[in-house]
This record gives structure tokens, sequence and C-alpha cells, in this order.
């Protein structure tokens, strides 16, 4: 475990995030307001200051992506030869003579406004950024938590045991309960901070993922797996509008060369076909994107079955390989919030017990089991949809 040191707990990665955000900023309330990334007051209890800094690295995930995007049109923008934006030459901890003549040079040359400002805007807060790092600093420093900054191939559960076991000297058994609880990411990228408390007094765990020094957090790279299928949709909407436009222009050729009347019906005929085909794709994708966001993917079997595949345990019965386990039933939480379980679906007289695993789930708060002594029939009620939209869960059923 790494101490928790000035340098080592900000670091260059948190001077790029706060610039990025800082920029973001900027760009949406004009230059001439100063920077606020809300951090407001000290909290008083370590609760109230972890909700802070969670809600704070969350915002800097937005700003951070909204303000690659904005330097992407800009460099985009400039003409062959033009000078782009580096960010290896502007977000380091201190300018280099060289690159703050550069900077220099480009703010002097940029000719569009709304650009310049966000270059002169860089180099003019870059001491009120500096106050800010000192606050984010003070509130981490605040905290009892511990970290580790992730390695490649490093996994969230192997560094949460061996906090529990060697740090906080807890036995194997107990250090697996106490994971069973929490939410554990399957997006760690190396550097990440991987923070660890564990409250003997309350025998409570908790476990969380900054962005550290790898330059994204798991967030991010679970947004950039959703902005994959969203340019897929746009890419069919590009390819829909270019359709239209090329038909368009068949139709005016048409009306000036009237010889040609029959061949340019012929093809107007065929990209009609083409846009009608495309805008039938668009709309697919914009329903299965709306449909993946907002349904729990499940897969119901006996748990006889489960342990005989090896998805669960034999002993106590917890998830150990879900390769075999399809998610191919979904339940479209904007529509229903039940899954009704009939005990001759699983080879049963009566449904006695149902589990929702992984155990991050927690029955009572975010769903509730209800079984008939009459009719053996089981119904899982989910409680919370927003937890469980676009979550695959496995149902282990018991008779």
């Amino acid at each position: 475990m790494e101490p928790r040191n000035r340098a080592s707990v900000i670091g260059a990665t948190m001077s790029l995030c706060l610039l990025l955000a800082a920029m973001a900023v900027v760009v949406s309330i004009g230059c001439s307001q100063g920077l606020n990334l809300g951090l407001g007051s000290t909290p008083s209890t370590p609760e109230e200051l972890l909700a802070q800094l969670k809600d704070h690295q969350q915002k800097i995930d937005k700003a951070t992506e909204d303000m690659l995007t904005r330097i992407n049109e800009f460099n985009q923008k400039r003409k062959p030869g033009e000078r782009t934006i580096q960010f290896a030459e502007i977000f380091t901890q201190d300018f280099s003579d060289q690159q703050r003549d550069v900077l220099n040079q480009m703010i002097s040359e940029e000719k569009d406004v709304s650009y310049k400002s966000i270059l002169q805007q860089i180099v003019s807060d870059r001491e009120a950024i500096q106050g800010l790092q000192e606050k984010v600093m003070h509130l981490e420093q605040s905290l009892p938590d511990q970290f580790t900054v992730a390695k490649k191939g490093d996994k969230h559960h192997d560094l949460a045991m061996n906090y529990l076991t060697n740090e906080a000297k807890l036995d194997e058994a107990k250090a697996k309960a106490l994971l069973d609880q929490v939410d554990q990411s399957d997006e760690l990228v190396a550097g990440n901070k991987v923070w660890f408390f564990y409250d003997s007094g309350r025998d409570t765990f908790r476990t969380y993922i900054t962005q550290g020094e790898a330059g994204r957090t798991p967030l991010a790279v679970r947004r950039a797996m959703k902005r994959k299928l969203i340019g897929e949709r746009d890419t069919a909407i590009t390819q829909r509008d270019e359709a239209a436009t090329a038909r368009d222009e068949a139709v005016r050729t048409v009306n000036d060369l009237q010889q040609l009347k029959t061949g340019l019906e012929s093809d107007i005929a065929v990209l009609q076909e083409n846009k009608a085909a495309l805008e039938s794709s668009v709309a697919r994708l914009s329903a299965d994107l709306s449909f993946r966001q907002n349904s729990m993917f499940y897969h119901a079997a006996n748990v006889q079955e489960l342990k005989g595949q090896g998805v669960l345990s034999g002993v106590l019965k917890r998830v150990q390989d879900v390769k075999p386990v399809n998610y191919d039933t979904a339940l479209d939480l904007r529509e229903a919030n039940t899954i009704t379980l009939a005990p001759a679906a699983y080879g049963l007289d009566r449904i006695v017990k149902v589990r929702m695993l992984p155990n991050i789930f927690q029955e009572g708060r975010d769903y509730r089991i209800e079984t008939s002594e009459g009719s053996g029939v089981a119904k899982i009620v989910i409680l919370d949809t927003e937890l469980f939209k676009g979550k695959e869960v496995l149902v282990a059923v018991g008779g």
C-alpha cells in the first residue's frame, strides 16, 4: 500500500483532469467568469467527504470527456501546416520556456475568437487551478481510506482481498463475505487508484476507484463502449442523409435531361429503397440502444443444473465461472418490474428459494422475492429499477 503523501495523491494526472474540467467550465459559462468545480466547504464526516469526492470525480470525468471532444474538433479544423494542440506540450506541471513560446505564438496567430479565448484561459487560470489542487488534496488527505495504484492485469477483487487479509487482518472467509456486499469494477485500468477502508467498529467495508495516473476511470471505459454503439447509429443516420441528397440531385437531373428520364427514374427508385432500408436500420439501432440501456438481462436455472455446469461452487453456492451462462432473457424495466418463475420450467414441483447473483444486489433493498405455497410459483419484484438497468443477473432457482 503506497503512502498517501501530497505528490502521489494529486500528481500529474489530477493536474490534467482539473485543467480539462476548468476548460470545459470556461467554454460553457464564458471566459470572463472564474473557475468553479463545486468543491464547497469541507465536509464534517467521512461519509460526506467521500460523497463529495465521488461527485467531484464524476464532474471531472464529464468535463474531461467534453473537453477531449472540443480539442479534437479544434485540431481537425486546422489547415495543413498549421500547428495543433498537443496535451503533452500543455498539461504538464510546469511550462518550459519552449512550451510557453509555442502556446504564446498560437494565441497571437489564432483568428477564431472562441478558440483563442480557450488558449488564453489555459495560461491565465493556472494559478487558480493550483489552488483547487490544494483543496482536493486536503479533502483526500482527510479520508481514513488507503489506496494502491493498479498495475496491468490487476483485478479489483484481488486487490481488495489483499487489503482485507493483509492490512485489515481478516480471515479469508470474512474477507469474501465483505466483498460480496460491495460493487466491484471489471474495467480496472493500469494507473487507477483503488481505495479501501474497513471500519472494524461497525464491521463495514468500502472500496472504490479513482482515475489516478491512468488518464481514465472505469466509468470512462464504460462510456467508450456505449459510444461505440451510438457511433454505429450515427453512421447509419449519415448514410441515410447522403442517400436523400443523392435522390434530390437525381430528381433535378431528371428535370434538366428528359432524354435520361427512364434511367434516372429507375435510379431514384433504387435510392428510395435504400433510404427506406437505412431509415429502418436507424430505427432498429436506436430502439436496440434504448432497449439495452433500460433492460435487465438474466439467466434463470435450477441450482443443481448450475452446480453441474460449474457455474456455482458446490459448497457455498457462490458464482465461480459464468462462461457457460448466456444472459438470453431480458426484462424491459420501462414496461415491467416483475419476473414470474414457474416450477415446471426448472424441473421442480414447487419453488422454495430464489437467489439473484452476484450478491451485490440485496434482497429487500434492491429486489423482493415472493413465493406461493399453493402454486409453487415464485416472483422477483425489482424495487430499484435504475440499479438493474443494463446489468446481467444470474437467477438460481431451488426447490
